[in-house]
Parts: C-alpha cells; structure tokens; sequence
C-alpha cells in the first residue's frame, strides 16, 4: 500500500444523519480493501464504541480526553483497542465517560483546536486512514476534527433540515481555515445520502427528497471553487440496524447487500 496517513473527519453539526453508520462501514469497507484503518470516536453520546462493542474507556487519565487536555502523555497507541472482523481489523480510540466534560477543560487551554492533530500525528507510521467519528455540534471538538483532517465527509438526509445544517457547516470550516489552515484547505469529499427512501429508478421516494438532493447538487462554489457534490447514497433499511446490534459493519453482516457495495464503492473512490 502507499504511503499515507490521511484523516477524514465525518462531520455535520445535526443528529441523527448517520456519521457513526458511515463512519463504521466505511471504515470496514477501506479495511477489507487491505487499508490499515483508524477510528476515533469523538462524540461524547460514544455511539460508535457502543456500536462496535467495545468498552468504553474507563481508566483515567489514558483516555482519548485525557489526550486532548494533556493529562494523558503516554503513547496514543495505548489508547487503541482493536475491532477483530472477519477481513481483518480495525483500531478503534474509544470513547469514555470524561468526554462529556472535555470540551469545557479545553476551552480553558491555549492551541485548543489542535490537540487532536497532536494526538494523531505519532500513529502516522501505524495506519494509513484515520476516521473521525465527530459529535452532532458545532464546538471545540469538531474544530479539532477539522483542524486535524485532510479532507471531511458529509453525512445527509434528503430533508430541508439538512441543507441548512451543511450551510452551517460549510461556513465553519471556511471561518476555521481563514483563522488556523490558510494553507492547507481541507479537501470537500462529498455528501453521503444516509437512510434515503427509494422510489423508481432508485431516486428520492419524496418530492422533498428529490428537491433536497437537486439543492445540494446546485449549491454554489465556495471562494477557493470547492463543490460539494453527493458520493454515495445509502438506502434506509432495517439491516444496517441488525448489524450495529450485533456489532458489525455492513460487510460483515451482509457482505451481498447493496448496502456493503454502496461502502465499498465509496471506498475505492476515497482510496484513488
């Protein structure tokens, strides 16, 4: 494989658009593909280490927020644990119950927003893709996920609520760049359609649905000529469900599904 460590932040600031369920099966998809696949649950709500059954962290200061405050100074690789699935594994930085409360101990730090990018830069030479589970908020915690990525993802539904959420966000990460990454503007890699009711053709059911998605493809540049444009589209379904229950991705729980393709689809796409 290449050389790379390269960090996607899987962000929107509103719930319940499925970051964790694209953060998981893309996840697992770069992993069957061969790639050494990092994830960091950075939601205080820790659904995706709920999601994975794994244990949350419980052993003070070696925490993910023990590394964010600087209380925690060992090794981040202490902080991994590993997700055992049939293709291979995946490292996972858990979540812990002193996440609720770390955005308040950062906003008294100095450098706040790029404490996480310190915490990820000695796993470099451990992985090649690093996923970054982040909260549904517009706060510390995603300003250090977009400080630390390379590029973001986009998680979606087809309803107005989102299309002004990613508003919101677009903005956010213009005004972070301006303030912390002039020159180095993290790379638009797209929208995800999560939970999308299908109709004929595999369009939007809706009217709404596909009025939605004609608004995100008709969003305007932003001043550096980004875009954004839709790069995966994920059918609702009840499967995706069953396997977070059982605490495996899409692939391993119905590797035929269209929805283990739609995973791997995107995978191959990110990986070029």
């Amino acid at each position: 494989m290449a050389d790379r460590f390269r960090v996607i932040a899987v962000c929107n600031q509103k719930g319940g658009v499925g970051k964790t369920t694209t953060t998981i099966n893309l996840g697992g998809a770069l992993a069957a593909q061969g790639w050494r696949v990092l994830l960091a649950d950075l939601d205080p709500q820790g659904h995706l280490t709920q999601a994975l059954k794994i244990p949350m962290a419980n052993t003070p200061p070696a925490t993910l927020a023990g590394a964010l405050t600087g209380v925690y100074t060992g090794d981040p690789a202490a902080l991994i644990v590993l997700h055992e699935a049939a293709y291979g594994s995946m490292g996972v930085i858990p979540n812990g119950l002193d996440m609720f409360t770390v955005g308040r101990e950062l906003d008294k730090l100095r450098a706040r927003e790029g404490r996480l990018a310190r915490v990820l830069e000695p796993l470099a030479g451990l992985f090649d893709y690093c996923l970054l589970d982040c909260p549904p908020a517009l706060d510390v915690l995603t300003d250090n996920a977009l400080n630390a990525a390379d590029g973001v993802l986009i998680p979606i539904q087809a309803e107005d609520s989102s299309l002004h959420a990613v508003r919101l966000l677009w903005a956010q990460i213009e005004a972070l760049e301006a303030d912390l990454r002039a020159d180095r503007l993290l790379e638009l890699l797209g929208l995800v359609v999560s939970m999308l009711e299908r109709g004929p053709g595999g369009q939007a059911k809706s009217l709404v649905g596909r009025t939605v998605l004609q608004a995100f493809e008709e969003l305007p540049p932003d001043r550096h000529g980004r875009t954004l444009r839709v790069v995966a589209t994920i059918p609702r379904a009840t499967m995706l469900t069953e396997a977070w229950r059982y605490g495996q991705t899409a692939g391993e729980y119905a590797p035929g599904s269209e929805h283990a393709a739609e995973y791997a689809a995107l995978a191959k796409e990110l990986a070029k």
